[in-house]
């Protein structure tokens, strides 16, 4: 039987264009711009977790050097296509295979709930890793309880949720000083029962 992280990734490969699509119904920009204020001029940006590139365009247009790296193939592949200049690389977050201290900044947009809670602090220190000297780095999950299997309309994947305080814990632990906090609804999802949702907790902090 598969384990929750193969059916999740391959939820992900399989259904890589209507998650591609649905990626562009979430708005990240006020954030992506306040986390941007946080690096240090001339530095690089690692998108962890890019999918398929909703917010590359973003950094490039802010004048940013931006590369991805995601653990589904499909979505690397299209990323390459549309931005051949760019790097993008299929890794795992918690071992990417990259430099020490190759980055000005960390944006972890929506992807560290789709791993394990037991896994996280390992993310974290290999987003530390990466991390030059006062780095910047942004993470957003969702508030709840408990992690678990979720439907949707490609099958089903894996998700962890956090209080403010718990992910706040989780951050701090792994050598990182919080900048600020934010927390929002999810006005993305445009459904009636959108305030049954779990609202968005984010994260700003800096390498100490």
């Amino acid at each position: 039987m598969e384990d929750s992280y193969a059916i999740t990734k391959k939820n992900y490969e399989e259904a890589n264009d209507w998650h591609a699509e649905k990626s562009l119904g979430y708005d990240w920009v006020p954030q992506l711009d306040a986390f941007l204020k946080l690096l240090k001029p001339g530095t690089k940006v690692l998108d962890v977790g890019c999918g398929n590139g909703r917010d590359i365009p973003t950094f490039l247009q802010r004048g940013i050097e931006v590369e991805g790296l995601d653990y589904a193939k499909p979505a690397i592949e299209t990323l390459r296509e549309r931005f051949p200049e760019r790097k993008f690389y299929e890794a795992d977050m918690s071992a990417t295979g990259l430099p020490d201290g190759a980055y000005g900044g960390v944006w972890a947009c929506a992807s560290v709930l789709n791993i394990p809670k037991a896994q996280v602090p390992k993310a974290l220190a290999e987003f530390r890793r990466l991390l030059i000297s006062g780095g910047a780095l942004f993470i957003s999950v969702k508030e709840g309880e408990g992690e678990r299997m979720v439907p949707d309309k490609a099958g089903e994947r894996f998700f962890d949720f956090f209080s403010e305080e718990e992910i706040r814990k989780a951050v701090e632990s792994a050598g990182f000083v919080i900048d600020h906090t934010e927390i929002m609804e999810d006005t993305f999802n445009k459904a009636p029962e959108r305030k049954t949702l779990p609202r968005w907790i984010s994260i700003y902090a800096k390498k100490s």
